[in-house]
């Protein structure tokens, strides 16, 4: 059935263009997300196969489904028209294989600039009221929804029910980076979007919601136990705390890739264009006590980056990039005289790690053929701890007291395609999908216990075969801190111990923290650091031809 967050974590089996395959590296998960970004309707799609294999518990789309603009001979770009637009939406959801995937779970998204109808768009765009209808009506979005009744189509969902004990649970929340974005004006996310997003993962707040639309739904059992989506329009004002929330921003959060692009690629956009908003982001993020993982796409690679604890954020700040689902960095260089064909057939699949200098955790690797990503959360950890040694559960009532726990939660439904989601889950969502309550209950920092949890998240980006090319394992404890910690750990004597962490060093004072080698970034680059990959990437380039003849791999790129 859809979903692919049960303990087994088993693959659908097929083969072919577009069928299901099996996927090695998947393992147990209480929750599972695949996301991508930048797909092309009208190009050959070769991910939903690997995609469907994950069997998701919910797919996202993190901005251009599809593109309604064209650059011209002359690199002027232009709007197809909105005719096209809704037609690039149609020629997608009519695509077989993502039709199947549709059917097989929840589909969920927000927009980039290319489906929002021009590049690098903002607010001054004159189309985005259509452009909004038009997104919406490819979701599947219902017609009552409270996501058609606002400006932009920033939107939050909540998965309760979680877990051997049915007593955890994931946020997903995904903003606009377009409707309100100005550079003039250093916006991204606008005044009512950020009182939105405020008021959902602020603690405590479920009682004073100022938006009013945060959290609906309802989940029933189709007949073979897994969750239907139903329409509806019932609110349920779901901002109580989670285990764990996801960001999905369709423009990266952490990374600055347009500072070292500079004189590669041009109009790369990223959260470090608006610095106060980006701290403003940061702020918010610790002052909910929520552990968060950010997901982005736009650049048309992949990459896991991160920060140590005591840099952006007291806790460490992780972000997952997938972008490229048809369509790769490569794809962006001019092919005059033939330069596109000739990158191609001498650049790996991985950009060399040492073209970025060595400054904090800028030398990582970044994926660059077509992909999507996977976040699977485990909680089993934590649910060991809480049963005891050899404890077992009785999952026939656990079953049936889950479905008693949906019926009693039942308060509206969403609808997009005949998704469903495997029995057991129970999703709440800004607009109405599927019941969630029993939110509550969770007193504690974002989770279901006074202890912190000892679950993981574990993270991948996987090739159009679903082959992982890039990978992370993040302990949910390493997403918890707050500032006051990292001063009373400096306060102990520099790098002491968080109170109750045990032997684990805490963080740096914030500010021998921010100031520390390993919390630099690209905004921190000397002039030579910034030019370093433009110039090492133009030698290699220069350079490849030259030395293949002798060695088999040429002075800078190897077989991946």
């Amino acid at each position: 059935g859809g979903g692919g967050g049960g303990r087994g974590g088993g693959a659908l089996t097929g083969g072919g263009d577009g069928d299901a395959v099996v996927l090695e590296e998947m393992g147990a998960a209480d929750f599972r997300l695949a996301f991508g970004s930048c797909s092309r309707h009208d190009q050959y799609q070769g991910l939903w196969g690997a995609i469907r294999g994950t069997q998701p518990d919910a797919f996202l789309w993190l901005g251009d489904a599809v593109y309604a603009d064209t650059k011209l001979a002359n690199k002027t770009r232009i709007y197809l028209g909105n005719e096209f637009l809704a037609a690039a939406y149609r020629t997608q959801n009519a695509h077989p294989a993502y039709a199947a995937l549709v059917k097989e779970t929840r589909v969920l998204g927000t927009w980039d600039d290319h489906d929002f109808g021009m590049n690098n768009a903002g607010r001054e765009w004159a189309e985005k009221v259509f452009a909004q209808k038009a997104f919406l009506d490819f979701l599947g979005e219902p017609v009552d929804s409270p996501r058609r009744a606002r400006q932009g189509v920033y939107e939050s969902y909540t998965f309760r029910g979680l877990g051997r004990r049915r007593d955890h649970s994931v946020r997903v929340v995904l903003l606009d980076t377009r409707y309100f974005m100005s550079r003039h004006d250093g916006e991204l996310l606008g005044e009512d979007q950020w009182a939105w997003l405020e008021t959902l993962l602020a603690p405590g707040s479920s009682s004073d919601a100022r938006n009013g639309d945060i959290g609906a739904g309802v989940n029933h059992r189709d007949e073979r136990g897994r969750k239907r989506l139903t329409q509806g329009a019932e609110e349920n004002r779901d901002n109580d705390p989670v285990d764990l929330t996801l960001i999905g921003s369709s423009i990266q959060v952490h990374a600055d890739s347009q500072r070292m692009l500079m004189g590669i690629i041009d109009g790369v956009e990223s959260w470090g264009q608006f610095p106060q908003e980006k701290q403003r982001l940061m702020d918010l993020v610790e002052r909910s006590a929520s552990r968060t993982i950010f997901l982005s796409g736009d650049v048309h690679h992949a990459e896991i980056g991160t920060s140590p604890a005591g840099c952006e954020l007291p806790s460490e700040l992780v972000e997952v990039t997938s972008s490229g689902m048809t369509h790769g960095i490569l794809d962006e260089v001019s092919n005059e005289y033939g330069l596109r064909t000739y990158i191609k057939l001498v650049v790996p699949v991985f950009l060399i790690e040492w073209l970025w200098p060595r400054v904090g955790r800028l030398r990582r690797p970044r994926f660059i053929a077509t992909n999507f990503a996977e976040v699977a959360v485990d909680f089993e950890d934590q649910d060991d701890q809480d049963a005891g040694a050899g404890a077992e559960e009785d999952e026939g009532q656990a079953a049936a007291a889950a479905s008693r726990h949906s019926d009693v939660n039942s308060s509206g439904g969403g609808g997009g395609g005949g998704s469903s989601l495997d029995g057991g889950r129970q999703l709440s969502a800004s607009h109405p999908i599927s019941g969630g309550g029993g939110g509550g209950e969770q007193a504690s920092q974002g989770g279901t216990s006074g202890s912190r949890v000892t679950g993981s998240v574990r993270l991948h980006v996987r090739d159009a075969k679903g082959k992982v090319r890039i990978r992370k394992t993040v302990k949910l404890a390493d997403l918890e801190g707050t500032w006051a910690e990292v001063d009373a750990a400096a306060a102990r004597g520099g790098r002491g111990e968080r109170q109750g962490e045990g032997d684990r060093p805490g963080p740096l004072s914030v500010e021998a923290g921010r100031r520390r080698e390993e919390c630099r970034t690209e905004k921190d680059l000397t002039k030579w650091e910034r030019y370093r990959l433009p110039f090492l990437a133009l030698g290699c380039l220069v350079l490849q031809p030259l030395a293949a003849a002798a060695t088999a791999a040429g002075p800078c790129f190897f077989a991946a």
